[in-house]
């Protein structure tokens, strides 16, 4: 049963104000939140609120509107740029678990290989979306 228009809004306006808290934490307009060494810098922060707006909205449209196509592709590019961060920039202390068989270097580059294939992913399948939206 498809959702109603009410609790896509619904929905929509929860996923938008997610987004727009991360943006405040991102811009530290929100007091209490100093940043630790290891975190993720302010952009990654507000591209990860960028990508609930962009669900939010997404939401709200519904699958039958051709926008969502563009939409898509904005949101697999915000993923890869954030996977692309983390399998090249993030510190090595940000990685934990593993395989209990490899070494810790070994783990960390399995880990940065993993989010970068993601990455990867996420900009191919940006591409196609935009093929789909130009159709």
């Amino acid at each position: 049963m498809p959702a109603t228009r009410k609790q896509r809004f619904i929905l929509s306006a929860l996923c938008v104000s997610i987004g727009v808290f991360l943006f405040l934490v991102a811009s530290e307009l929100i007091p209490g939140t100093t940043p630790q060494e290891g975190d993720a810098p302010n952009a990654i922060i507000a591209l990860s609120g960028l990508v609930f707006v962009i669900g939010g909205c997404m939401i709200l449209l519904g699958q039958e509107s051709r926008t969502n196509d563009l939409l898509a592709a904005a949101l697999c590019v915000v993923f890869g740029v954030v996977g692309g961060w983390i399998a090249v920039f993030a510190p090595s202390g940000g990685f934990y678990g593993g395989l209990p068989f490899l070494s810790p270097v070994a783990n960390e580059t399995l880990a940065r290989v993993v989010f970068a294939t993601g990455s990867v992913l996420c900009f191919g399948i940006a591409v196609w979306a935009l093929k789909r939206f130009r159709r």
